[in-house]
């Protein structure tokens, strides 16, 4: 529609800003939204427009636009709304959407939290997505402390301390604001300094009532932060990663001499008698008899896997 005019909207802002307010209130924000790049011929994006409502608390039309003024969106129309079933995805999907674009330590603080949580302890609380993601990253150091996952009332004690922690972070971003502005007001640090300190001090005692903290702590185990446990820790939360990591680990030449060395010290210090020698025999038929069956398991599973990958490409290449 726009090709003589190099894409050019052919009204000015006034007359868009009109057309908003009108069909706002005949149909709701959302809807005008949609209509309205209907008629500019411009691309309608659930995502950027739930991302602008929580980075300024209001939508603007002009905002929007602007956005799309950015190399991602050129030569996009509102074609591109239709193909890409922008009007019928869900809040939900929305969510996930933009969730998938968190880098990869944010997601797994997330995955984390919540398979210690049981559920989304920041979904549906007017949060933006930053404040999500710190959310997330805060909760799981605190999910990782002794005894969060076997008690309830320590769960809902460290959601609440990780909202805290948002409102300091918050109270700090409007302490900064007005102290670097040329005339402070004196009475607004104060209240917003008092206001900060209170927030620490119902943390401080939230975290010394349930010994969430590792200075009011006293039942964190020696070992509980060595490289092995955490380790073991994050094979067993699911990080698909870290066991690539541990298997080579595990047949790495340093780990082979030193278990070498540990084997030949334990043979070393034994006494061996004939009855010893046959429960070992015994013991290691018995292992290798298992392995062995686990072997040819793996191997007849990777076979058939092979075939099917096989079958996939011969029906590819039909």
């Amino acid at each position: 529609m726009w090709n003589l005019s190099e894409r050019r909207v052919l009204f000015c802002k006034e007359c868009v800003d009109k057309l908003m307010q009108e069909y706002t209130q005949r149909y709701g924000e959302k809807t005008a939204l949609i209509i309205l790049l209907a008629l500019l011929d411009m691309p309608f994006y659930a995502s950027t427009y739930k991302g602008i409502i929580e980075n300024n608390n209001m939508f603007n039309v002009g905002l929007y636009i602007r956005m799309l003024n950015g190399r991602q969106y050129q030569y996009q129309t509102f074609a591109n709304t239709i193909v890409g079933d922008e009007l019928s995805k869900t809040d939900s999907e929305v969510k996930e959407e933009r969730e998938s674009k968190w880098s990869k330590s944010d997601k797994q603080n997330m995955a984390f939290s919540i398979s210690v949580v049981g559920y989304d302890p920041f979904d549906n609380c007017g949060m933006s997505e930053e404040d999500r993601k710190y959310c997330f990253n805060i909760l799981a150091g605190y999910c990782d402390a002794d005894g969060i996952r076997e008690d309830g009332h320590k769960i809902q004690s460290v959601i609440q301390i990780t909202q805290s922690q948002l409102q300091c972070r918050k109270l700090d971003e409007f302490l900064n604001q007005e102290l670097l502005g040329s005339r402070p007001d004196d009475a607004r640090v104060k209240t917003l300094s008092a206001t900060k300190s209170a927030l620490l001090t119902s943390i401080a005692k939230m975290a010394a009532d349930n010994n969430i903290s590792s200075a009011y702590n006293k039942s964190s185990g020696a070992g509980r932060n060595t490289f092995t446990q955490k380790m073991k820790e994050m094979e067993s939360d699911g990080f698909e990663s870290i066991k690539v990591n541990m298997f080579d680990i595990s047949t790495s030449d340093a780990m082979k001499q030193v278990a070498d060395l540990s084997n030949r010290s334990i043979l070393e210090q034994l006494t061996w008698d004939a009855n010893d020698y046959t429960d070992l025999v015994k013991d290691q038929r018995e292992s290798i008899q298992k392995l062995q069956a686990e072997l040819e398991k793996n191997r007849e599973e990777l076979r058939v896997a092979k075939n099917r990958l096989i079958d996939l490409e011969q029906k590819k290449k039909r």
